[in-house]
């Protein structure tokens, strides 16, 4: 018979605080205390497989070999515990499931498959994480966090592999899931299933931070979010929004993107608007109005517009005298003429008295516009641009003397950014010798064109002189006393070529003595960047 029993057997109570350390987390005890109980009871456990063996007695063979276990258990409970993914704080893996998160799967794209929509509203991969273990389940399920960025496309609904009172079911779960942590809402709701989805997302309106919405109100379901979007930051829209309010009182909105025509805006408080987007290729509404939502902008820094020119819009007689304060501007012009001189004829309609950057370039895989020098310089006297603009970028059909004759009524350029066209037809190059010896330094000169630039950056086909391009990146850097000179060069694959090891040792010294910092490579983002 033994008298033998380890002192080191552990309590039901102690092994069910165990259990909700690794369910819960939150271990914040000694290490080495642990450590120590642990061999210590390996110890115990060793004398017990040394008394099972020679113990003849059942009923004292089942008790100790019950303690053993008891204690054995014990020791691998304890291990868990100082494991370092368990010693981990519950906020700490909430942000490790949030890296998780598959971004590039929750937002709307035409490469969507229905599939893949069940995936999304179910949050799939959060249920994946929760099937680990009770603690991972616990958090997965209750940080409102993980839950809080939702993305919509009931263009999906009627062929998903599930009815769609299931993908309502699982996207008011995920909203509820969210609790009141600050919403950000992707929706498209281009089928019968808007009016629900509406519904749904309504309810949770005072959560709302982000919102981007394509499709329309039609049933004016909406309604209830009215007076309830005090958190509301960014709002997208795209589609028809006549005259509805429910967006006029959001007391934080500070930036807007609109896709459609400009006789179908929603009542926004534009007054309250910063950064602003518009971008409308239809044909739907008259230029006049399209830049008449400049004037609604009184205090917004950055504004994007998208036009779309057919040759009655060009030709459109205009009667407007718009001045914004807007201190940033990028239009994305696309034309259907090739009309030197009234391709940018709407510039005469406009002033920009505070403007710091201008940017004109064409949309994705679309022909450069046509540039106007006399539009633009009259938009520059008229705007004060020698005092105030600081950034150009143009992405146009001109030629090197028209772009030298712009950049002359600007002396207090920084940063200029210049684009090659390589539309199917174009022949016309801008970057050229002609434009580089435009740019050159030369000391003592009074006549220095943007002698305050800073960076230059082109995007070029490489109809250049590579020695006259050095030779301009080097008057710029050696005119430079306390600074750096900014160049970035980049061209298309298929123009590259051997540039000679005299240049390249001159941009190698220039770099070295921390004149110049260079970069270079092929032309892979589409402009401007």
């Amino acid at each position: 018979m033994s008298n033998f029993s380890s002192v080191h057997v552990p309590t039901s109570t102690q092994i069910a605080e165990l259990r909700n350390l690794l369910r819960f987390g939150g271990f914040h005890g000694e290490i080495a205390i642990f450590r120590a109980a642990i061999s210590a009871a390996a110890v115990d456990v060793d004398r017990y497989d040394s008394e099972i063996e020679k113990l003849p007695d059942q009923t004292e063979l089942n008790r100790l070999i019950s303690e053993r276990h008891t204690l054995a258990s014990y020791i691998e409970l304890c291990r868990s515990v100082l494991s370092p993914i368990h010693r981990l704080p519950n906020e700490l893996l909430e942000l490790i499931f949030g890296w998780c998160f598959p971004s590039q799967a929750y937002k709307i794209s035409s490469t969507a498959t229905p599939e893949k929509e069940v995936e999304r509203l179910s949050r799939f991969y959060l249920l994946e994480l929760s099937r680990v273990c009770s603690r991972w389940s616990h958090i997965a399920m209750q940080a409102p966090q993980l839950w809080s960025d939702t993305v919509v496309d009931t263009r999906l609904w009627d062929r998903c592999p599930v009815p769609v009172g299931t993908l309502l079911d699982f996207l008011e779960s995920s909203l509820d899931r969210g609790r009141e942590h600050p919403l950000s809402l992707e929706v498209c709701t281009l089928s019968q299933h808007h009016s629900s989805v509406f519904n749904l997302i309504s309810r949770h309106a005072p959560r709302w931070k982000a919102a981007s919405i394509w499709g329309t109100d039609e049933d004016n379901v909406l309604r209830a979010c009215i007076g309830n979007l005090g958190r509301l930051e960014k709002l997208t829209l795209a589609g028809s929004w006549k005259d509805v309010e429910t967006f006029q009182t959001a007391p934080r909105l500070r930036e807007l993107i609109f896709s459609g025509s400009a006789n179908q805006l929603p009542k926004i408080p534009w007054t309250q608007i910063q950064r602003c987007g518009y971008l409308d290729y239809s044909s739907n509404s008259s230029l006049s109005s399209r830049l008449s939502l400049l004037s609604l902008l009184t205090n917004a820094a950055n504004v994007k517009f998208a036009l779309y020119l057919q040759t009655s819009t060009i030709d459109e007689a205009l009667d407007l005298n718009i001045t914004t304060h807007i201190r940033h501007i990028q239009l994305e012009l696309s034309t259907t003429t090739r009309t030197r001189a009234t391709a940018c004829q709407f510039l005469d309609n406009l002033t920009f008295p505070s403007l710091l950057s201008f940017c004109l370039h064409p949309p994705l895989h679309t022909r450069p516009p046509v540039w106007s020098s006399p539009h633009f310089l009259r938009l520059a006297t008229r705007s004060g641009f020698a005092q105030h603009l600081i950034r150009l970028v143009v992405h146009v059909l001109a030629t090197e003397t028209e772009l030298l004759r712009c950049l002359e009524a600007l002396p207090n350029l920084k940063w200029l950014s210049i684009m090659d066209c390589t539309s199917p037809g174009a022949s016309a190059t801008v970057i050229t010798d002609l434009l580089l010896q435009g740019l050159l330094s030369v000391p003592g000169s009074p006549s220095v064109i943007t002698p305050q630039l800073h960076s230059l950056t082109l995007n070029s086909v490489l109809d250049f002189t590579d020695s006259l391009y050095v030779d301009l990146v080097a008057s710029r850097a050696e005119s430079k006393s306390n600074d750096e000179f900014h160049a970035n060069l980049w061209w298309l694959e298929t123009r590259k070529r051997d540039v000679s090891a005299g240049a390249l040792n001159k941009i190698a010294q220039l770099m070295a003595e921390k004149r110049l910092i260079f970069n270079s490579g092929e032309w892979r983002v589409r402009f401007p960047p």
